[in-house]
């Protein structure tokens, strides 16, 4: 998905492509450190232990997510903020919004 948008909005210059670039690299880092940190030791018997790596893996995202939009902004002159932010929305949720409609689906049959 962020190739995709930083591509379609390669004829609107490199800015809001560098910008979708980076605010889904942000948002897929972020993801697949929870993923690693989740289910690096999962067992279903120790459902206690399996939170407890869940908020610290939210934990741990909330602060790759803040350093890396820091870093943006510390490094890239203006960017494109609504861009930037927008394709890590987008990043972050739609996958959420599919699964949730996939499973919807499969509830009517």
């Amino acid at each position: 998905m962020t190739l995709i948008v930083s591509a379609a909005l390669l004829p609107f210059g490199s800015g809001p492509a560098l910008a979708a670039l980076l605010g889904g690299t942000i948002a897929s880092a972020g993801n697949l450190l929870a993923i690693a940190l989740v289910f690096r030791r999962y067992q279903a018997a120790e459902p206690g232990s399996l939170a407890t790596r869940m908020m610290g893996a939210e934990l741990a995202r909330l602060a790759l997510v803040a350093a890396g939009f820091g870093l943006v902004f510390a490094t890239v002159k203006d960017p494109a903020v609504f861009v930037l932010f927008g394709t890590f929305l987008a990043v972050h949720l739609v996958p959420v919004w599919w699964m949730h409609r996939v499973s919807a689906q499969a509830m009517k049959r």
